[in-house]
């Protein structure tokens, strides 16, 4: 794929006006998300990987982390009002000892204690955020295949620790496994989108319960890094992320803003994006289409936001190509009989095919409902093609020798008629060569037949 983005620079007006943006990464989580990113690889893991190959090993807890780990949110509590109550009780004694039994000086002291044991229960709450953020990486970095998150595990993990998935050290921990794995779901340099990654990505922010602004500032991040390392993948990256987002992106993904591209070369990545993701879905589709079929590659060319007319022609393309395939294997056959009086039944049935594959395509493209079916239905014709004069000899040979075998009883009536008039149109043959060659074959067929 063709994208010119070399001369793309970052936007100067960015560098100052990002840090004031709601819809750009603040500079602290973009920059851990940032740091995160820096040290891994490539890891295309829309076919499942392991979750420490996207999001990096186990982090370990320090200091005493562990201890408030270990406690339940309701041991938590009562444990710090306990502590609280303790200092409480310690001062008052303290202040009645030494304040001369004054009930002032008692009160006093339980109240500096009481706030010293309340400012250390508030500073080991505080750290409950940021331990649950470490049992979610850990969490979600030792699944096998981060892609099946559910949000129920996520609500889970929150519960066990008693924290808001709001929280700001939770939060940061989402938001820096989104952007991982949206980098890691990427493919690097020239590899091909699979077609699942938007599907993967989506689930994946709906399994954190990301809201879309804060995931697009993750976008923001990926892209900053594939913007550095492979434009081909950034290129990828501004097609996938404008399909997550759908019509909101035009809002919530500055990519003019903080890269300095424009409109034109955005329209190229997602065109380009799109013709191969949609080459890749049509090379599932053989010869024997039906109704479901094309409404499916009608709906996969709208998710991919392809254009009509190009979907027109990837399609009629493809439907040549699938004919030509038959006409390949039909000459193959014939050639390899050479001199023979009778034609090969395989090389009548190839025809047939091309015939009946031609015939359904044409229903299909008269059908009523035909707007909701793929783009580009109709009878197909090779006429036209840039190689059709260096075929033209071949398709004559193969014309003559179908005509041969439909014609060896010497009658030529109507149902003969319309088939060799179709394969004609297929062929791209003149209506006065594709006579002559009736002629011909009608002639040699009665000069057979016994007086």
């Amino acid at each position: 794929m063709e994208l010119s983005l070399v001369s793309a620079k970052a936007s100067p007006r960015a560098a100052t006006s990002a840090a004031a943006s709601p819809l750009l990464p603040s500079p602290t989580r973009g920059r851990a998300a940032s740091a995160r990113l820096g040290g891994r690889g490539f890891r295309c893991v829309a076919a499942a990987a392991k979750g420490e190959d996207v999001f990096g090993g186990r982090k370990e807890l320090s200091g005493v982390q562990p201890l408030v780990e270990a406690l339940p949110p309701a041991v938590r509590a009562a444990l710090e009002l306990a502590v609280v109550a303790a200092a409480a009780t310690a001062g008052y004694t303290l202040g009645t000892r030494y304040g001369g039994g004054s009930r002032t000086a008692s009160v006093a002291g339980a109240a500096v204690l009481g706030a010293a044991g309340l400012a250390g229960a508030a500073a080991v709450n505080s750290m409950v955020p940021e331990v649950a953020a470490v049992g979610l990486h850990n969490y979600v970095a030792g699944r096998d295949d981060p892609a099946e998150l559910e949000a129920a595990e996520v609500e889970a993990i929150a519960s066990k620790y008693g924290v808001s998935t709001q929280d700001a050290a939770f939060k940061s921990e989402l938001c820096d496994l989104y952007a991982s794995f949206v980098y890691s779901v990427i493919p690097p340099g020239h590899r091909d989108l699979k077609g699942n990654e938007v599907e993967a990505i989506i689930k994946f922010k709906r399994a954190l319960g990301l809201d879309d602004v804060d995931a697009a500032n993750m976008h923001m991040v990926v892209g900053r890094r594939l913007y550095k390392e492979s434009l081909d993948a950034f290129q990828k990256l501004i097609f996938v992320s404008n399909l997550v987002f759908g019509d909101a992106s035009e809002f919530i993904l500055p990519w003019k803003h903080l890269f300095g591209i424009t409109d034109y070369q955005i329209d190229i990545a997602m065109r380009e994006n799109a013709k191969s993701l949609y080459a890749l879905e049509l090379k599932s589709i053989g010869r024997g289409i039906n109704i479901g079929t094309v409404i499916d590659i009608r709906r996969v060319q709208l998710a991919y936001k392809l254009f009509d007319e190009i979907a027109a022609d990837m399609f009629r393309e493809h439907a040549k190509n699938l004919i030509q395939e038959n006409i390949s294997s039909a000459l193959s056959i014939l050639k390899s009989n050479p001199g023979s009086t009778n034609i090969p039944e395989q090389v009548i049935d190839e025809v047939n095919t091309i015939l009946a594959f031609n015939s359904l395509l044409t229903v299909l493209g008269k059908f009523p409902d035909g707007d909701r079916f793929a783009r580009g239905l109709g009878p197909v014709s090779l006429g036209g093609e840039f190689d059709h004069d260096r075929m033209v000899g071949d398709l004559k040979i193969l014309y003559a020798a179908y005509a041969t075998a439909v014609l060896s009883d010497g009658n030529l009536d109507d149902e003969k008629l319309v088939r060799l008039s179709e394969l004609r149109d297929i062929f791209g043959l003149g209506k006065l060569e594709a006579e002559a060659i009736i002629e011909g074959v009608t002639s040699n067929v009665k000069s057979q037949v016994p007086a």
